[in-house]
């Protein structure tokens, strides 16, 4: 549902619903338009639920509503459905179509399926340079013309038209029923005409309330009066349309491509010279270089992301050391005792895991929006497919190296619940930046690269024995990998600063109140001479993994949430970690720590995505096998 606000009698409100296909900018768009801090991303499925944002001009008040990137309204996916949901069944007042302007037949097709429900639309065409680079030139006065709509070249990165875009939007000119209709067949508009005058209960025109049953869509035959309607009117249809639902989106399309190519002239580019990015596209979408480029490419930015880590990481601990130096030399009452534990958790905290974790979100960032994390998935889909693994799985998996809770919500890509559930259960084995920064700040910092570097082959492994081991139970095939790839873009700055920054946000405003109540809690214990109460139930489990009992402590609050771990971990042994602690404990720690479903946050996720019992089953047996495995691992070691 929209905001609801207090009404003013001089304001004036509208709503609009920002509608446009994956990849096409819509996120983007919506920042530039409101300066609506939100998640933009350069690859389909991100945007799974809607975004909002508010804009005053003058007196008038606009609601955006950023839509999930869809090629056409139906409900046959979630993404679909919430659109379809936003711009039908809530009062919209204006839908302003982003248009990618190297494929303007796709975009116009989705513009199309609007105008027929007479919503007043605004077209706002993106990617004119791009275009224009591959020698495509759009007539947008003639495409206005012909549409009888509202169309607007823009750039959101350089803010070029968004002015005018705004003006569009509030000074809308021209009414929805003048605008461009699609003219079908005698067959399928006598069948339309027959649906009609049983339709009722809607604000929707009628005409397409009757297309959209036509095309099977259910959510739509609620408004039939007379359901026996629709059998009868497909009769009538079975001689020439048999699959009406199926020529109605070619004469649509048919339309749309018309449209596009009255309004798009082509100039030739110059022969004989093969442009920049089809020569990268040659080498990072080939069969056998593209997997190793994509590994090459993977290992050298955890690589960078461990060495910049680092050297973040020392200078903090540096600082971590000092403090703590300076507050052991202060008052040594309980409450200050307690009290230095929560500013040491929170320091210790911030020192492990900040540098890895915001420098990853930034690498994330500048590999969406430059367009290489949708060639990564290419080669990847492959590797998913020998496993069972739907290829849009790879989607909510790489969401994973984020966060496992939105990559959770992202499961709803994959077609049916059983796959969904099905790539979930991966999410044990992708590490999320919290993990990462598990693994780069106290294995990597405090015992080499090398054991870092193990964690993650462990990771890799043992997450290669589950999907064996599922592949085998379920007899799970992968599904086609449909993935349209967006050209390679220069990133912006600022877009990437603030994408990783709403990504840090809950680092900073959850997880830090997190670690200075956890060092509460464990300076308590400490002083009450609690501890020992408290570790001893759980002592058979770090005697399984080899390690000192007190570490149950920062493995139990990890579950709380995991960017506690390193932070209590420090705060039960000391920064020293290395001098307690034997390499070989710090890497059982690290698999440990990193190995199962990650948080308590995560668990609640997957209890709204699939159910109580199986979220339960599913985060038991993962944490299971990463402590069994972590074990086993300590003694084949320790033997060797």
């Amino acid at each position: 549902m929209w905001p609801k606000e207090l009404k003013y009698s001089n304001m004036k409100e509208l709503r609009v619903a920002v509608v446009g296909q994956p990849n096409v900018g819509k996120s983007c768009l919506l920042n530039a338009l409101a300066s609506s801090r939100i998640v933009v991303s350069n690859y389909p499925g991100t945007t799974v639920e809607l975004t909002r944002a508010k804009k005053v001009i003058g007196d008038t008040r606009i609601y955006f509503e950023d839509t999930p990137g869809i090629y056409s309204i139906s409900d046959r996916s979630e993404e679909e459905k919430v659109t379809e949901k936003a711009i039908f069944e809530e009062k919209v007042d204006r839908a302003v179509i982003i248009a990618d302007s190297t494929s303007l037949d796709r975009s116009l097709y989705l513009a199309l399926q609007i105008l027929e429900a007479r919503i007043p639309i605004i077209i706002a065409l993106n990617f004119i340079e791009d275009a224009q680079k591959k020698g495509i030139t759009i007539d947008h006065e003639k495409l206005r013309s012909l549409l009888n709509i509202p169309i607007v070249p823009i750039n959101p990165l350089t803010n070029k038209g968004i002015s005018q875009l705004l003006d569009a939007i509030v000074n809308f000119e021209g009414g929805s029923a003048d605008s461009f209709n699609v003219e079908y067949d005698d067959d399928i508009e006598k069948a339309i005409n027959g649906l009609s005058p049983c339709i009722g209960g809607t604000v929707l025109p009628r005409r397409f309330v009757a297309l959209r049953i036509l095309e099977e869509d259910e959510d739509f035959e609620k408004y039939l009066e007379d359901k026996g309607m629709i059998k009868q009117v497909k009769q009538g249809l079975d001689k020439h349309h048999p699959r009406v639902y199926e020529d109605i989106a070619i004469t649509r399309y048919g339309t749309a491509c018309f449209i596009a190519e009255k309004v798009t002239q082509i100039v030739p580019l110059e022969k004989g010279r093969k442009k920049l990015q089809d020569k990268i596209d040659g080498i990072l979408l080939d069969n056998t270089w593209g997997v190793i480029t994509s590994v090459l490419s993977l290992l050298f930015i955890f690589g960078v992301l461990l060495y910049l880590g680092n050297l973040i990481q020392g200078s903090l601990m540096g600082w971590v050391e000092s403090l703590q130096s300076y507050l052991g030399t202060a008052e040594t009452s309980i409450v200050n005792m307690v009290l230095v534990q929560g500013i040491t958790g929170v320091a210790a905290g911030v020192s492990i895991a900040l540098p890895y974790v915001f420098l990853f979100y930034i690498i994330l960032a500048l590999l969406e929006d430059s367009g290489i994390l949708s060639r990564f998935t290419v080669n990847v889909d492959r590797f998913l497919a020998t496993f069972g693994l739907p290829a849009k799985a790879f989607i909510p998996l790489a969401l994973g190296l984020g966060c496992t809770a939105p990559a959770t919500t992202a499961t709803r890509v994959v077609s049916s619940k059983k796959e969904q559930f099905h790539t979930a259960s991966f999410f044990a084995f992708v590490p999320c930046s919290s993990r990462i920064a598990i693994i780069m700040g106290v294995v990597g910092y405090f015992g080499g690269i090398g054991l870092a570097f193990s964690v993650f082959v462990t990771l890799l492994i043992a997450g290669l024995i589950w999907a064996l081991v599922i592949k085998k139970v379920t007899h799970a095939k992968g599904e086609p990998l449909l993935l349209e790839l967006p050209p390679y873009r220069k990133p912006a700055v600022k877009n990437v600063v603030i994408k990783s920054w709403i990504r840090m946000r809950e680092f900073v405003y959850i997880v830090i109140p997190f670690l200075i109540i956890g060092g509460i809690v464990y300076g308590i214990l400490d002083t009450l001479g609690l501890t020992n109460a408290v570790v001893e139930p759980f002592s058979p489990i770090t005697a399984w993994l080899g390690l000192p009992s007190v570490t149950i402590i920062p493995l139990i609050f990890g579950f709380l949430q995991k960017d506690l771990t390193g932070a209590m971990l420090l705060s039960v042994i000391g920064t020293e970690v290395s001098s307690v602690l034997t390499p070989i404990q710090i890497y059982t720690f690290g698999v440990a720590a990193t190995i199962g479903i990650p948080c308590i946050i995560a668990l609640g996720m997957l209890i709204r995505e699939f159910g109580f019992r199986k979220a339960i089953l599913l985060t038991a047996s993962s944490i299971f096998y990463g402590l069994l495995l972590a074990g086993f691992i300590w003694r084949a070691i320790s033997i060797l």
